[in-house]
């Protein structure tokens, strides 16, 4: 018994030599026949006090138009490139950026070498940023598709017909509430004329309003194909997203795997962040709040999963705002979340398997919650080779979201790579060099 007793206790001093072993692995690490992934399940475990009998369907978001002829579908055209229905893809929201962003966002998913579908909505004509219509269209090595319908808005008395808002900042008005105008309708299978249906649903913020791009955009694809949701801001790709997901189903298939992203969990709960308590307490009450306040974040900006599955789960958001009308910004993490954990799409006739990742374990790494330290403190950063690094400190993150927290990331790809890739775009140089490509092909 005393051996034993030496032998732990000489354990627990080694362990804490090593300071970046946290107690509590400390501590499941002498629990031998603890699995990991059955660690990982009971963190996202839903609680019982807020289960929710749901529905095997959601409804489409066209669903509220009534005035007019049976039929109404989507109408919205790209504004160039095309939907491959057979591809991977990946969807963002990008609208209002410098040049910067949307070379970080195209040219670090390109070195990849992802071949798939790089769906974008970006401003409207006359709010695009200089150069950032030229670099789109100039692509030839990776497949675009952009979109830049004109938002109708509310101007700041809140009277409707406004255009979208700058801030002094030079970005977009964030908590502008618009309508998606122009994108459902009928089209005249005879002459292949369209009648525009007006938006069915109130001014909203665009952080809420682009999961109906997402939808919209689902619709052209293959059930099978593997879609990825991400906030085209502040993500970077180090390698392809799309490289591990399990092997394709039959077109046919009937339901499909979704894949949700954990914030830290050690540094953040939905009950510890203001933001969190707001959106769900003003969706949904202070008994959600209660039974959710231990749970770890499930970040809203990245998603992923098969069409069929991620179909349903955008119908399933998008009604989330019907049936709670919130018009607060970031809204769509409280829906995201009570989705989850409510259970609610765990109904749904078209989703195999919801996989919730903890964070730094799977594709995405949201490193937001982790602001408290360096991230080369926290051991997953090397500034030398300025890559991000999973929990294990071998597998690179294939997606680094939320990298603009951090200093020294900041320092290195705003301040440089992102500058130096906008001043080879304006002196031809990058011009020069994709046209060498294209004649080693």
């Amino acid at each position: 018994m005393g051996w034993s007793l030496f032998l732990i206790l000489s354990l627990f001093q080694s362990l804490l030599l090593q300071n970046h072993v946290s107690f509590a692995q400390m501590m499941m690490a002498q629990e031998e026949d603890l699995d990991e992934e059955e660690l990982s399940a009971n963190l996202f475990a839903p609680p019982d006090e807020i289960q929710v009998f749901a529905p095997s369907q959601f409804p489409k978001p066209t669903h509220l138009i009534q005035d007019g002829p049976p039929g109404v579908t989507v109408v919205v055209e790209p504004v160039f490139g095309h939907h491959r229905p057979d591809q991977d893809a990946i969807f963002a929201y990008a609208e209002g950026y410098g040049l910067e962003y949307y070379m970080m966002f195209v040219e670090t998913l390109a070195d990849t070498g992802f071949k798939g579908d790089y769906v974008l909505a970006i401003s409207e004509p006359a709010m695009i940023k200089p150069n950032v219509m030229e670099y789109l269209q100039y692509q030839n090595r990776v497949h675009v598709v952009i979109y830049n319908n004109e938002l109708s808005c509310l101007d700041t008395n809140g009277n409707p017909g406004a255009k979208r808002r700058n801030m002094p900042h030079g970005g977009l008005d964030i908590f502008q509430m618009c309508q998606l105008a122009d994108v459902y309708g009928w089209k005249d299978a005879h002459n292949g004329g369209v009648r525009i249906a007006p938006d069915p649903r109130a001014h909203r913020v665009v952080a809420t309003l682009r999961y109906e791009w997402y939808w919209i955009w689902a619709q052209q694809y293959q059930p099978n194909v593997w879609i990825l949701l991400i906030d085209a801001r502040d993500s970077f790709f180090q390698s392809d997203p799309f490289a591990h997901v399990p092997p394709r189903q039959s077109p046919s298939s009937k339901d499909g795997l979704l894949y949700f992203f954990g914030e830290n969990h050690e540094a953040t709960r939905l009950g510890k962040s203001t933001k969190n308590r707001n959106w769900l307490r003003n969706a949904y009450g202070e008994a959600v709040i209660n039974a959710l306040k231990d749970k770890p974040t499930i970040c809203s900006g990245s998603t992923m999963g098969e069409q069929i599955a991620l179909e349903t789960y955008l119908r399933a958001l998008v009604n989330e705002w019907d049936e709670t009308d919130i018009g607060m910004t970031g809204a769509d993490q409280g829906f995201h979340n009570y989705l989850y954990y409510s259970r609610k799409l765990q109904g749904a006739e078209t989703i195999r398997e919801i996989i919730v990742w903890e964070q730094g374990k799977g594709i995405v790494n949201n490193l937001g919650a982790l602001r408290t330290k360096k991230l080369t403190e926290w051991g997953i950063y090397n500034p030398q080779t300025h890559e991000i690094f999973n929990w294990d400190l071998k597998t690179l993150s294939p997606v680094a979201h939320q990298w603009d927290r951090d200093e020294a990331v900041h320092t290195w790809l705003y301040r440089n790579q992102m500058q130096e890739w906008v001043r080879e775009w304006k002196s031809g140089a990058y011009q020069k060099r994709q046209e060498q490509r294209v004649k080693a092909r």
